[in-house]
Parts: C-alpha cells; sequence; structure tokens
C-alpha cells in the first residue's frame, strides 16, 4: 500500500498529465479538490523530487510537466533538448549564459543539473535565460565551446 506521499505525487503526476496546471497555487487547489490537505512548501519539495519543471507546451500554454526519463542515456537527452530549445551560447567571465526557447530555461537548467557536470557549478534559470555558473573562466571557456557545438 502506498505511503500518504507516495500517494499524494501519483495523484500530483495524474493531475499534471491531465489538465494545464502553471502554479502551485493551481496544484495545490487541485490537489485539496481531490482530498489532499497539503502546504506550499509540500508541494514545492514533490515538485523537486518529481522532477517537475515549468514548459510551455506545444500550445503556447505555459504547465507544469515532468522531464522526459534520463535512463537511457542522460548527456544525449541534454544535447537533444539543447539542439531544439537553446538559441544561443554567450560567455561572460565564469559563467556561460544561455537563451532558450521562450518558457523553457528551467527545462534546460534542470537537465543540466541532472548531468552533473564536474566544471559546473550550478545552473539559475529564468523564463528563458539560464546562468551557468563554473569554477574559473577557462572553465567557463571550455563549457561555452561544447554547447555552442550542440546547437
Amino acid at each position: 500500500m502506498p505511503t500518504k506521499k507516495q500517494s499524494r505525487q501519483l495523484k500530483i503526476l495524474d493531475i499534471i498529465s491531465k489538465n494545464v496546471i502553471d502554479s502551485q497555487e493551481k496544484l495545490m487547489d487541485a490537489l485539496k479538490a481531490a482530498g489532499y490537505s497539503v502546504t506550499q512548501a509540500t508541494v514545492s519539495r514533490d515538485i523537486n523530487e518529481l522532477k517537475i519543471v515549468r514548459h510551455t507546451d506545444e500550445n503556447g500554454l505555459n504547465r507544469y510537466q515532468v522531464l522526459e526519463p534520463y535512463a537511457a542515456d542522460e548527456l544525449s537527452q541534454l544535447k537533444l533538448n539543447v539542439t531544439q530549445l537553446v538559441s544561443s551560447v554567450e560567455r561572460v567571465e565564469f559563467m556561460v549564459v544561455l537563451k532558450t526557447a521562450e518558457g523553457n530555461g528551467n527545462r534546460i537548467a534542470a537537465l543540466i543539473d541532472h548531468v552533473n557536470f564536474k566544471n559546473i557549478v550550478g545552473t539559475l534559470a529564468g523564463h528563458d535565460t539560464i546562468f551557468v555558473m563554473t569554477h574559473s573562466v577557462e572553465e567557463a571557456k571550455r563549457t561555452a565551446e561544447t554547447i555552442q557545438a550542440w546547437l
């Protein structure tokens, strides 16, 4: 029998697969309507654990979506998404700035974080821009060149 948390997380996956949910507040409302009592902090943790990101779908609607499974090859998944969704790469000192298709900043940043490159300290994503922080100017140059080669 699933735990309360597992049951709630399964319900979250069900809700976002069947509805356009674009905010934690709307997700909380849908969960409450389904009989789950949740806080914003709980929903936020569940979103992180389930690898859910906000994404612009094929109809131009912003919505929560689960990142595709990484099982086969995480790096190939990242390369594919970069090829399709990143429009520019620019190095600024020890950072790399990526411009993405509208609404895809979080998606690409989550993929970069998941691959866990040794030279990348972390990412900060907005709607269509990602800051990729590295340890040094040299690492930023190599990172920018690598990502640029995928375009």
